[in-house]
């Protein structure tokens, strides 16, 4: 017995001055309704306004909706759709599954001939070593500004006026366009600190930026995408920086691909948002991420926005599941959000760090093993990070999505033996990456070690310690620093048989 044909939503298309809803619907079907709310919002009850009609008919039961994109100076992109008939919401897409020429840039996405990347400190240290690929942290409270000033940079958004401080940006600028000048592949990874480089978020903006839920007790804050004023905010920053490092001129110079937030998995330190299930958390997250992706996309038709999650695969950090979460269950919470309201192009950065920190023989993991419930992926067993990925229900148009490595390093011990077998660690997880096919980059962490990052020494310089107003002052290079440097040069061979000597045959596979 056939079913009976039930009406669907079958694609949202975002045009530059139209929005057009396209759905199928049993034949005699009375024109259903559609509605628009903000993301966070899924009630009907609560919908900005309704359309009843059409602008027309494509055959027997199809319909086509076509509404303005703006309403006045506010951009429907972001919005969450429903059409409603008469037995209530249709399935299918509720938020823009295709974005026809809405770019202001359209241009190859930079690529660079290596993997080899690094959380840069130095910029004319990075272009030395050869890095491919860069990783800076941009604060939202940091660039904020609650008004004009004399130095603030004005950025209008949906009729409304934000600003951004213009001294800060400056010295930002001059950052990436210096990487980027030299052919580094910038990607910025954006945060919600309440205090970042010492500056504390300006007190009239806490209540637009910090999560509602936000406790103190973690280092940063989940973005406030679940209130009028902060998801504006939110989309306000994303759009100015998309804007400002897209421009096909690079004026300010270019970084194409943005990481949201910091190890979300680990939410309640490095993402918080209070306490609750990992559904809800997610729910949110997977806010803060598409509303990036539209900013992102609405400046250059290329750009990436990049999950953050931890080594931490089938194991959570803290035993209180209301706080922390297995990265496993957000990639698959998120993925399946976005398959049921519209599945776009969403990109993965890992952070596979060892077991332990302390640690940096990754290849003795005990709880890197060689399933998919494994407890953690390490770089013992990266590969399985790509595997996992290429399943087809995690696939985006057939493709594997884009996966970077954009946190992770390797911690010595102030020995000359420790050094020694953090550049070995070096060396070996790269090799271990580049037999991971799919892996984009290996940005390291840290360019120079830091005496406030929890008594670790990941740098591939040592810090100055005669210096104590600066935490990560640059004082002499370590053993890692010239293996970081030959890895993918002319003496890679040479430094990958030293460090297959240290790390033993028996390992190295």
């Amino acid at each position: 017995m056939t079913e009976p044909f039930q009406g669907r939503v079958q694609q949202i298309a975002v045009k530059p001055d139209a929005l057009v809803i396209g759905c199928a619907l049993p034949a005699g079907s009375a024109t259903p309704t559609i509605y628009e709310l903000p993301p966070y919002e899924t009630e009907i009850g609560a919908a900005i306004s309704t359309f009843a009609t059409p602008e027309g008919k494509a055959g027997d039961g199809e319909i086509t909706f076509s509404l303005p994109r703006f309403d006045g100076a506010r951009d429907r992109l972001y919005a969450r759709w429903v059409v409603a008939g008469a037995d209530g919401p249709l399935p299918g897409p509720c938020y823009a599954t295709k974005l026809n020429d809405i770019a202001a840039a359209d241009y190859p996405y930079p690529t660079a001939p290596t993997i080899k990347g690094l959380q840069v400190r130095m910029v004319d240290d990075a272009i030395k070593l050869g890095v491919g690929h860069a990783a800076l942290n941009l604060n939202i409270g940091t660039i904020m500004r609650p008004g004009p000033a004399e130095t603030t940079i004005p950025y209008a958004m949906d009729g409304a006026t934000y600003h951004f401080d213009g001294e800060y940006m400056a010295r930002f600028d001059a950052r990436v366009k210096e990487l980027s000048d030299h052919g580094i592949v910038v990607t910025l990874i954006l945060l919600n600190s309440p205090k970042w480089e010492r500056v504390a978020v300006h007190p009239e903006l806490k209540t637009a930026l910090m999560h509602p839920n936000y406790d103190p007790e973690g280092f940063i804050s989940a973005f406030n995408v679940i209130t009028p004023v902060g998801l504006a905010h939110y989309k306000a920053f994303v759009e100015f920086v998309a804007e400002r490092y897209t421009r096909p001129d690079q004026r300010y110079g270019c970084a194409c691909g943005y990481i949201i937030g910091n190890e979300v998995d680990s939410g309640w330190v490095w993402c918080n948002a209070g306490e609750k299930p990992v559904e809800d958390y997610v729910l949110e997250y997977a806010i803060a991420v598409r509303t990036a992706f539209y900013a992102a996309r609405k400046k250059y038709a290329q750009a990436r926005i990049y999950l953050s999650l931890d080594h931490l695969w089938t194991i959570a950090h803290m035993e209180n599941p209301l706080r922390t979460y297995k990265s496993r269950d957000v990639i698959e919470l998120l993925a399946e959000q976005a398959r049921a309201e519209g599945d776009y192009d969403w990109a993965l950065a890992f952070h596979p760090y060892p077991e332990d920190l302390n640690r940096a023989a990754f290849w003795h993991d005990e709880t890197a093993l060689g399933d998919f419930d494994t407890p953690r992926i390490t770089f013992r067993n990266i590969e399985l990070l790509p595997a996992y990925m290429r399943q087809p229900h995690l696939l985006y148009d057939g493709q594997l999505r884009h996966i970077i490595l954009s946190e992770q390093g390797f911690n010595s011990l102030e020995t000359e033996e420790s050094e020694w077998v953090q550049a070995a660690a070096y060396a070996f997880a790269y090799w271990r990456i580049e037999q991971a096919a799919g892996i984009e980059s290996f940005i390291l962490h840290a360019h120079v070690d830091n005496r406030d990052e929890f008594g670790l020494n990941l740098g591939i310089w040592r810090r100055d310690k005669d210096n104590e107003t600066d935490p990560s002052a640059p004082g002499s290079p370590k053993p890692i620093y010239e293996i970081f440097r030959d890895i993918d040069g002319p003496r890679r061979e040479e430094a990958l048989r030293w460090a297959r000597s240290v790390v033993g045959e028996a390992y190295w596979h």
